[in-house]
């Protein structure tokens, strides 16, 4: 019966015995060591030979019994016997598979102190000019290197596999007692952490290894302490297979299953305000069964005790980590949560990570591995605040400022929000923003607002800071390190609902135009103005426009066009009374000004002053999905409109006609008295699709245009 020949000496070697053995499939392992004898665990079907071979003791092994193929799972810094094992296994034509530990990684991690050799000879070299105990975890077989090199002399503290073979060379290079750590790893970042502490390492010397070498707990555990961290590049650069690929030809060549379906359980975590009392019950429980914790330092730190822990919190260095783990470590089930402060679907690094984990999740179904994701939610800054304040946080607006740039723009943002609302809360960077807040609100008009800021929630440091915003410069330096939330109370918030402005609601000017409430209503409801679009209002007059659309979201950004100066700074002063912040007063000519403003989403053509062809034109040419409405009293404008439809292919024009009636009372009378009748041109331009048979329908078309058929 055909067997699997395995030159082992690696975790994933061991693991790969097992798992052979479990698919009911013999198999020959060679160890070079007595303690990778040791190690290797009895296993049904699994002769295991100890002894290092020559190239001519493989050939012979190879050719004594009938094998299916033989893979090569030594260590990647053996690299002449896996030279002997490829060419014993071409001249006796077996199939060679090199199982290849996944080191990626392990040559970028680029943080201060970190140096990096292309062999043991030139790391050596560079260690004569360092001071104080180095801690050596390349084994022992590179040793003699390091020894012989004077000026390193008691200065090295080797860690060696608890074999005998590792000790004796240890001995022969003139290491004894306190010299060594004989131990057997993975060693956790806290034990690298208490081995550098105990012996006061300055320097820690590594290969690549990657993460079943336990690079990455070296590496973090050096940058943590604050020492060196000089890393030995991988000399084996044949080309290798993954775990999961030599799985997979094992299973092809001998008919049999062999490997394993993994299963990962990934719990994205809200940590609440970062101590044990607001974690929730689920939380806990994750943390407790968790094998690794990611998060940022801080909550590692908290969280992460007698666990594997890694300050990772972006998605992309969490993806490449779990990456890393599914293509190299042995456990069947593994359970990693990722930890963000308050909660996990709040301005949280959720946003980014889950799409990265779903992508990840698609990626890893094809290698056999089942990934699980779960979010569990925690207790939010703003929940918080409220509660310590005593108060609702429904109905309020609630922004984020933490890690963003204090710029025009994001300062707009904060004002408009804060003076269109009763109640709002801003994440804060830092707790010194309440000072740099509190005097923009000041400029705004706005210093009668109440500011309380919480500091430290959840925490027996916790701070709480109440001012107006006039008096919140008085407690500039008094703020404290630490995460902040800030509350603002506004008691006479601006009114936002733009549609329900009535006429005499407007500041007037006799001789300047506006756009009467009933039109307002139906020109707004044909625009469908949503969050995030980009309004023109061309012709703004009074302004009337301008403000409603401005009062329909706070993220609609409105540019009310107007040439006249004293009809522009009417609209402006119509803007000020309503706080519109998101409104921008352009006065000059539509539509030589479109070239300095940003694409628009719709437009609505007020005012053309003979113009109405090249404005239509010129919206076009900014997006052909702009929506645009266009009013006109009189035939001529409306012609103008026309004529310029005929001339745009594959536009849409529905023309509405409004004639409105309103009462007015005369001493105990009530008389219907009629406004003027106005034309209302709803104009959108289609996509051009292939040419089809024209067919009746309401677009307007320029002559010998075929029509396309309606979406």
């Amino acid at each position: 019966m055909s067997k699997i020949l395995l030159f082992a000496g690696t975790t994933e070697g061991r693991k790969l015995a097992e798992k052979i053995s479990l698919a009911g499939v013999g198999a020959v392992v060679c160890v070079a060591t007595e303690y990778g004898a040791q190690v290797m665990p009895e296993l049904e079907g699994v002769e295991v030979r100890q002894g290092r071979l020559t190239e001519s003791q493989m050939e012979e092994l190879m050719e004594s019994e009938e094998f299916y193929c033989v893979v090569d799972a030594t260590h990647p810094y053996a690299t002449v016997a896996s030279d002997n094992i490829k060419a014993a296994a071409e001249t006796t034509l077996l199939q060679y598979l090199r199982l290849k530990r996944e080191t990626a990684g392990s040559s970028d991690f680029t943080r201060p102190g970190v140096h990096y050799f292309d062999d043991n000879e030139s790391c050596a070299i560079a260690l004569e000019g360092t001071r104080g105990s180095v801690l050596l975890t390349i084994g022992s077989k590179e040793l003699p290197i390091y020894t012989r090199r004077g000026s390193l002399k008691g200065r090295l503290v080797a860690r060696i596999l608890p074999g005998s073979e590792s000790l004796r060379s240890c001995e022969s290079q003139g290491l004894g007692g306190r010299d060594i750590i004989a131990m057997q790893g993975p060693f956790s970042k806290e034990m690298n952490l208490a081995q550098i502490h105990d012996y006061n390492i300055t320097v820690l010397v590594t290969k690549s290894s990657g993460q079943t070498g336990g690079f990455f707990e070296k590496a973090l555990a050096a940058d943590e302490a604050g020492i060196s961290l000089f890393v030995v590049g991988n000399p084996d650069t044949t080309e290798g297979m993954s775990y999961d690929e030599v799985c997979s030809r094992l299973t092809s060549v001998t008919g049999v299953k062999i490997g394993r379906d993994r299963q990962f359980e990934v719990s994205v975590i809200g940590c609440g305000m970062g101590n044990e009392g607001s974690l929730t019950g689920d939380a806990r429980n994750a943390i407790e069964d968790a094998n690794y914790i990611f998060g940022s330092k801080r909550l590692v730190e908290i969280y992460g005790k007698n666990k594997q822990s890694f300050p990772f919190y972006k998605a992309d260095e969490i993806i490449q980590y779990l990456d890393r783990l599914s293509s190299s470590l042995s456990d069947d089930t593994i359970k990693a949560v990722v930890l963000y402060s308050g909660d996990s679907g709040f301005y949280s690094g959720t946003s980014t990570l889950i799409p990265a984990l779903d992508e990840w999740k698609s990626e890893q179904k094809g290698r056999g591995t089942t990934v699980y994701i779960k979010q569990i939610p925690g207790i939010s800054s703003i929940g918080a605040l409220s509660a310590i304040m005593g108060i609702t946080y429904e109905n309020s607006k609630i922004i984020s400022m933490h890690g963003k740039d204090q710029d025009a723009a994001t300062d707009m943002t904060f004002i408009t929000t804060v003076r269109n609302n009763e109640k709002t809360f801003l994440l804060l960077s830092k707790p010194e923003d309440y000072v740099y807040y509190g005097n923009l609100l000041v400029r705004a008009g706005l210093g009668y607002t109440k500011l309380v800021m919480g500091v430290n929630m959840g925490s027996p440091e916790v701070r709480l800071f109440a001012r107006t915003a006039e008096g919140a410069s008085e407690l500039e330096g008094e703020f404290p390190e630490g995460l902040a939330t800030m509350y603002i109370f506004n008691e006479r918030p601006a009114s936002s609902a733009g549609f329900a402005l009535k006429d005499t609601d407007f500041i007037r000017r006799e001789g300047i135009p506006m756009t009467k409430e009933e039109i307002r209503f139906v020109i707004l409801g044909k625009l469908g103005l949503k969050k995030g679009d980009v309004f023109y209002d061309v012709g703004s007059g009074t302004g009337s426009i301008s403000i409603a659309a401005a009062g329909i979201s706070d993220d609609i950004h409105v540019y009310a066009i107007e040439e006249r100066e004293d009809v522009a700074d009417l609209t402006a002063e119509n803007k000020e009374k309503y706080g519109r912040d998101n409104i921008t007063v352009i006065k000059g000519t539509a539509p030589e000004v479109f070239d300095v403003l940003p694409k628009p989403d719709a437009a609505f053509i007020g005012g053309a002053n003979g113009k109405m062809k090249e404005i239509i034109r010129s919206l076009k040419d900014k997006g052909r999905d702009v929506r645009i409405v266009a009013t006109a009293v009189t035939f001529e404008t409306l012609n103008e409109i026309m004529e310029v439809m005929t001339e745009i292919p594959y536009s849409v024009v529905d023309i509405i006609q409004m004639n409105i009636a309103k009462t007015e009372t005369i001493k105990q009378f009530h008389l219907v008295k009629a406004l003027n009748p106005i034309f209302m041109a709803c104009i959108s331009f289609s996509p051009i699709h292939t040419e089809q048979p024209a067919k009746r329908h309401s677009r307007v078309r320029h002559p010998g245009q075929k029509l396309l058929p309606p979406e």
